[in-house]
């Protein structure tokens, strides 16, 4: 779903606000019936609109994912080449651990790699790939799709 996908990055410092009907942007209406809740940097931007209790379902489901993620790698790490798997399961996880050591990666890279504590601590798309397509018992994924209602 998100494979040809392009956003528009920008820091979460950057300024919040709420666009009403008749404001126009980059050849975009509000129309009437509409809100649109925004946040720029300067030159770039991330509108979403829509009324304004869809308009706000998502940014409370957006907030309860923020809320509620686990923990988030804090550097970039591989996931070890000796790793199966088709054997390996999930421990509780219940910090950001930094990457163990360097070793050789799944990833195939020509060089030792940092190595994650934790196959779902990897932030290497290659790896995750490479863990998914041996078939493992947990898929790791790297997009995290919202539940409906927050």
């Amino acid at each position: 779903m998100l494979d040809n996908t392009e956003f528009e990055w920008i820091c979460a410092n950057a300024t919040p606000v709420l666009l009403y009907p008749g404001f126009i942007s980059d050849d975009a209406l509000v129309k009437p019936g509409e809100i649109v809740a925004a946040a720029y940097d300067g030159s770039d931007g991330i509108a979403l609109y829509g009324n304004r209790d869809k308009v706000l379902a998502l940014l409370l489901r957006l907030a309860d994912a923020v809320r509620n993620a686990p923990p988030v790698p804090t550097t970039d790490a591989c996931i070890a080449a000796t790793t199966n798997p088709s054997t390996w399961k999930p421990g509780p996880l219940t910090e950001a651990l930094a990457p163990t050591t360097r070793a050789w990666p799944l990833c195939d890279a020509e060089t030792l790699q940092p190595i994650a504590a934790d196959p779902r601590l990897a932030t290497c798309s290659d790896c995750v790939n490479a863990f998914n397509a041996r078939g493992p018992l947990t898929t790791l994924r790297l997009v995290h799709f919202l539940p409906n209602q927050p």
